[in-house]
């Protein structure tokens, strides 16, 4: 069939209302051809008559063309696109023509606008790769009325504005919630996942008066190194919709996050209320330069610093961990013991880890870590849950990323054996619910490859919340494997829903799991199959697990944490030392003013962040950092004590930009006339080392200075865009002055330069 965009001009000899009418005739007969015929006559007349392109698409279906009624059902779409029952019509066109994945989409998409739709329900579990079966009647019949259903409106909530607009005096807070990797995160995600559900709930509760607390959102922009406060109203916003679809094209969604890209480049930077708290609900390990921004506004309003940490999993498991992750998450943690006044942790497993990993790299230091259960969810446990939807295959449920962590492999090999062990008919189905993430190529590989796991098992990427709560309650038990865990958020969500998990006995999902969960070996699938089968095969012994849940099983609502988690925050009265007081220098020591690798924390990790103060620092990259023409940029560093009045020399490792610079720096000793700079000039790309002389005295510390120039362009690269730029720093030295070991040890570890000026 030739499809055309638009139907031909109308002509004003013919009556739509005739031509609407036979089409009905024809159709009822079900003549599919001649009723097709008819209602492309009256879509000539009449084309944005959006419900007459679905029956034109249902006839082209049953005359056996379901490429042409999909062109036809996408035609109704651009002129109603939330309907639900033509994304269902979507699907099934998509189904005929082979294209599961695409007709899974579509399914979801329809829940997600009619979370009643039984029909899109049932497809959505009954369909597999390389099922091509037609759709249920009940769900495809052509002749049925085309109703219109709006997708169900957003829950009220309380809304508190708490920016101003620009121009406006700063806004004051006592306790802000950064949502930086939140807001980053819904760039290019829109359902949330672990770490993202627990800051929305946790925050949505705190902004809406979990407690007599003032709390705000905001978010931290790299490019101007400030804090921005986020709307109350506008993160109520993103919060419901994250929850009522996936698609980050949708208007409404998009709008919201145009509204954030122009408050991270325009707002005015925000003012913390003195003494108050930053809290940090999520990561921040992938921000340049977020913890030197943080010592400087704790220094600027006398903050305290209470970052969330969810897990250790990069140090304790870094094998199943991306490389680049494992050497990020080690820096940070480095760097963030160095600023914290205390950590939140979601279970005692991770507190435990939290402080291993602490004593391992500052073991004198104590920081305080104050434990937030997450043993909550927006669902209560559900006695007498609605039934599945008619026709639907029973099915056990899998929620989390399809990773190497989380080992879906030994759970495939699992269904495989109860496969052979019982048949295919016995055994019910598998739906894996999770985005793909690393390392998961081998489980993917024996999913591709198993006619028997492609007919039983589902992998299902980007569900909205809305559907995965009616797979939870439709689920028969779920089913949530790791090799380490800081707490297992769907153990959780599974109890509230009175599900049974079954988990493997380790790390903290003994916690998250409690009485309510059924154990297993870690990695056993001997164990694991047996656990499948009791739960699979005994009724009996899944009803009592169930009532075993309902009994002995008492979650909290997300209010609760939320008033848990201020209770913490406002315990965190006195701040700890600055990170000099938290750690030691020697002189002779080299001090890397650059992204240092490594899989385990280190201190020299943090001295780049902790010795860099001032404007004209650009972010850290894994040769050194430069200096920019923003304004002074300052090295700080202490000196052991015992020094007075010993002459030490200054030795600097520098990097000149792709074009000749001039570079003027000077060292001093803080509170001291800083004297006058040392002025050089380099070429283009150059390498040399600049030596400068200072006189200790007692208890003070060395400031290394450079003057702001008016910089040179570094080309994009590496990803960093171009930037005005002034001489290069990759490190650091001071020795005595007469220590001509330490001088020659330097100069040797770092290649003999280039040029070295004395």
């Amino acid at each position: 069939m030739d499809m055309h965009a638009s139907p031909p001009a109308p002509s004003d000899a013919i009556n739509p209302a005739e031509l609407l009418a036979r089409a009905d005739s024809l159709r009822d007969r079900r003549d599919w051809a001649e009723a097709a015929q008819a209602y492309a006559g009256y879509l000539r007349l009449r084309g944005d008559d959006w419900p007459i392109w679905v029956q034109y698409g249902h006839c082209m279906k049953e005359a056996g063309d379901p490429r042409a009624a999909l062109l036809l059902y996408r035609e109704a779409e651009r002129l109603q696109p939330e309907d639900a029952d033509l994304h269902l019509q979507i699907g099934h066109a998509l189904k005929l023509l082979g294209r599961q994945e695409e007709a899974l989409e579509e399914y979801a998409r329809a829940l997600t606008l009619d979370p009643g739709n039984a029909a899109a329900r049932q497809e959505l579990l009954m369909v597999g790769p390389g099922d091509t079966r037609a759709p249920s009647p009940a769900s495809a019949e052509p002749g049925a009325p085309v109703i219109v259903a709006p997708p169900p409106p957003a829950p009220p909530a309380a809304v508190i504005p708490l920016a101003k607009a620009a121009g406006a005096a700063p806004t004051r807070l006592a306790v802000v919630f950064d949502a930086s990797d939140l807001l980053d995160y819904f760039r290019h995600n829109r359902a949330p996942t672990g770490i993202q559900r627990v800051q929305l709930s946790l925050i949505r509760e705190a902004l809406t008066g979990a407690a007599d607390c003032a709390a705000a959102a905001a978010a931290f922009d790299p490019m101007r190194g400030v804090w921005v406060a986020l709307p109350g109203e506008l993160f109520l916003r993103l919060a419901a919709l994250s929850r009522s679809g996936t698609d980050i094209g949708d208007p409404a969604w998009a709008g919201a996050m145009a509204e954030v890209q122009a408050l991270l480049r325009e707002a005015p930077p925000l003012a913390f209320a003195e003494g108050g708290h930053l809290v940090n609900l999520g990561t921040s390990w992938w921000i340049p330069d977020y913890l030197r921004r943080v010592r400087e506004a704790k220094a600027c309003f006398g903050l305290r610093y209470i970052p969330f940490v969810h897990d250790c999993i990069p140090l304790i498991v870094p094998e199943h961990c991306s490389a680049a992750l494992v050497e990020e998450f080690a820096r940070w943690f480095a760097s963030m013991v160095l600023h914290a006044d205390a950590v939140l942790t979601n279970s005692e497993c991770t507190r435990a880890d939290f402080r291993t990993q602490l004593r391992r790299l500052l073991p004198n230091l104590d920081i305080p870590a104050l434990v937030l259960p997450l043993d909550a969810a927006d669902a209560g446990p559900a006695p007498d849950p609605a039934p599945a939807a008619a026709g639907a295959p029973p099915f056990v449920l899998f929620v989390g990323t399809i990773e190497s962590r989380k080992n879906h492999l030994l759970v495939l090999n699992a269904w495989l054996s109860l496969v052979r062990r019982h048949g295919a008919e016995a055994v019910p189905d598998l739906v894996c619910i999770g985005k793909r993430g690393w390392l998961a190529e081998a489980a993917l590989a024996l999913h591709a490859n198993s006619a028997t796991l492609r007919a039983k098992v589902r992998l299902l990427h980007n569900v909205p919340d809305t559907m995965l709560e009616t797979l939870y309650r439709d689920c028969l038990f779920t089913v949530y494997n790791s090799f380490y865990e800081g707490w297992g958020l769907p153990v959780t969500e599974s109890l509230a829903h009175g599900k049974v998990p079954v988990v493997p006995d380790h790390s903290a999902l003994r916690e998250a799991g409690g009485a309510g969960a059924l154990y297993f070996a870690p990695q056993s699938e001997p164990e694991l199959v047996a656990r499948l089968e009791q739960l699979m095969f005994d009724a009996g012994f899944r009803q009592e697990a169930e009532a075993r849940i309902r009994r002995e099983v008492r979650l909290r609502r997300w209010p609760d944490l939320a008033r848990q988690l201020l209770d913490h925050i406002g315990a965190v009265r006195e701040a700890l030392p600055p990170p000099f007081g938290r750690l030691s220098f020697r002189l002779g020591e080299i001090h890397e003013l650059r992204l240092l690798p490594g899989t385990e924390p280190r201190q020299a990790m943090a001295v780049a962040d902790a010795l860099r103060e001032g404007p004209g620092w650009d972010r850290l990259e894994p040769w050194g950092v430069w200096t920019t023409p923003a304004g002074p940029a300052r090295l700080r560093l202490p000196l052991p004590p015992g020094l007075e009045g010993t002459p030490l020399r200054v030795t600097l490792e520098l990097q000149a930009p792709p074009q000749p610079c001039r570079v003027a720096v000077r060292a001093y000793l803080a509170g001291n006339p800083p004297g006058a700079f040392r002025r050089l000039e380099t070429a283009a790309g150059e390498r040399l080392f600049c030596t400068l002389a200072v006189e200790a005295r007692a208890d003070q510390e060395l400031v290394v200075e450079f003057e702001p120039g008016p910089g040179v362009t570094v080309p994009a690269a590496g990803g960093l865009p171009a930037r005005q730029v002034g001489i290069g720093v990759g490190s650091l030295m001071v020795c005595r002055e007469d220590d001509l070991w330490a001088r020659l040890e330097y100069l040797e570890r770092k290649a003999l330069p280039q040029r070295a000026l004395g």
